[in-house]
């Protein structure tokens, strides 16, 4: 697992968002955008040692743009999360790690920066909850 999650993240190296857009099938889809959103916050990361923290900003936005997309395309495939929870699981997990690498890089920042993550960190709970939701009811 840990191999295909670095396969990706290699094809992915230099991807933009559009990019994964481009993804034909809405389940990979999906995990490219997870991906794309971990890549951005390593860059971010990077980012934070050097004090670019407009940059920070640009990037937190353009993550929770790629978290948004990979919960909307499982929405989308129209597939019903309790009989079919494979893809939904797997971007509950995934989310679950990056709120948590969220967190961590919350608490590395300036004290007066922190606020800026506070607003991504509780969309991406949502996400979470939403993604749980569906598995345990199903998605209508």
């Amino acid at each position: 697992m840990k191999s295909l999650v670095l396969c990706i993240a290699g094809v992915l190296a230099g991807a933009d968002l559009a990019s994964v857009k481009a993804e034909p099938n809405l389940e990979k889809r999906s995990e490219k955008a997870l991906v794309y959103a971990g890549e951005l916050l390593t860059a971010m990361r990077g980012e934070l040692d050097r004090g670019d923290v407009a940059k920070i900003k640009e990037q937190l936005s353009e993550f929770q743009n790629a978290i948004d997309l990979s919960v909307d395309s499982l929405e989308a495939t129209g597939k019903n999360a309790r009989n079919n929870p494979k893809y939904f699981k797997r971007a509950e997990v995934r989310l679950r790690e990056l709120n948590r690498r969220l967190a961590t890089f919350k608490s590395d920042m300036n004290l007066d920066d922190r606020h800026l993550l506070d607003d991504v960190g509780g969309h991406v709970a949502k996400k979470i909850d939403h993604l749980v939701e569906w598995t345990l009811r199903g998605n209508k």
